[in-house]
């Protein structure tokens, strides 16, 4: 007879005193979930975008693309609605709108509003894919894969990134806004290490001047381009 041994993990609490005192199980909170998923390695970066009802009425996601000698491939990801108008339906469905005021904003006469946009990093998969989510609130996310490649020079294969997002910027509409920016680590051989070194956050005016675009052989900016 075969014998299958059965392994069982379980997490013990040793208390030196209150033995008498209950300690219940009770639902874990949003705030739970969000420190164990920082601990596995996933970081979001959101943008209020709700100041623009008024002045926009959609975006697109633009990765672009740069090594050392300047910038190498423009990617259109997604487009996204930050509005639906109560007048883009027909007459009897504006009418059960208004009676169950049921919308984002009944005074623009706007039935949803996207009111911030993020950016997600998943932990690196297989060493070398990792995935980014794109989502604007009032809208499904869409997942994009992204390739990494190696750091030039360091003596092992190694993949690692490091992000920086942009301080919030002044707007202008049908231009490219930089959201995040995602670079390589490169190698250092007087040291004999690899270095990410530069801000924690950019604006347009540090990246001019940053290491990131000087040393990373492999970046990526996250941009959105309004649509008027």
């Amino acid at each position: 007879m075969n014998k299958k041994t059965i392994i069982t993990a379980l997490v013990a609490l040793v208390a030196m005193t209150g033995q008498g005192q209950e300690i219940k199980k009770v639902a874990a909170t949003p705030e739970d979930f969000m420190e164990h998923m920082a601990l596995c390695g996933y970081e979001v970066f959101t943008y209020d975008i709700s100041s623009l009802r008024d002045s926009v009425s959609g975006f697109t996601i633009v990765i672009r693309e740069y090594n050392q000698q300047g910038m190498i491939d423009e990617k259109k990801l997604y487009g996204f609605r930050t509005k639906t108008m109560i007048s883009d339906f027909n007459e009897k469905d504006q009418q059960e709108i208004y009676a169950e005021n049921d919308a984002d904003d009944m005074e623009r006469g706007i039935y949803r509003l996207a009111k911030t946009l993020a950016v997600g990093f998943s932990p690196v998969q297989s060493d070398s894919i990792e995935t980014i989510t794109l989502r604007s609130s009032r809208c499904d996310a869409s997942p994009w894969k992204l390739t990494l490649k190696p750091i030039p020079g360091a003596p092992q294969t190694i993949y690692r990134y490091q992000k920086a997002p942009y301080q919030p910027t002044s707007f202008s509409l049908d231009t490219f806004i930089p959201l995040v920016f995602y670079g390589s680590f490169w190698w250092d051989e007087q040291s004999k290490g690899w270095r990410f070194c530069g801000e924690t956050e950019l604006t347009e005016e540090k990246a001019k001047t940053s290491d990131y675009f000087k040393f990373c052989p492999h970046t990526l900016l996250y941009y959105w381009r309004s649509i008027p």
